[in-house]
């Protein structure tokens, strides 16, 4: 059987927008720009992220930031 997910606090979330946004914001493309912005939005809202974004979120992270 596999792990249940659970989310991260929305503090880490924030966190890695904020390193996406002033690390990668040139390097992103347009949907993803996009995505990121909403998902700040979404964030600043208190707003917890679905599974599918968390993830499509940690890998922009991943992939951008050092």
């Amino acid at each position: 059987m596999s792990e249940m997910w659970k989310p991260q606090p929305i503090e880490v979330y924030r966190s890695w927008v904020d390193a996406i946004t002033s690390e990668a914001s040139e390097e992103l493309n347009d949907w993803e720009i996009n995505f990121v912005n909403d998902m700040d939005e979404k964030l600043s809202g208190l707003r917890q992220l679905t599974q599918s974004q968390a993830e499509k979120l940690e890998s922009i992270y991943v992939e951008y930031t050092s």
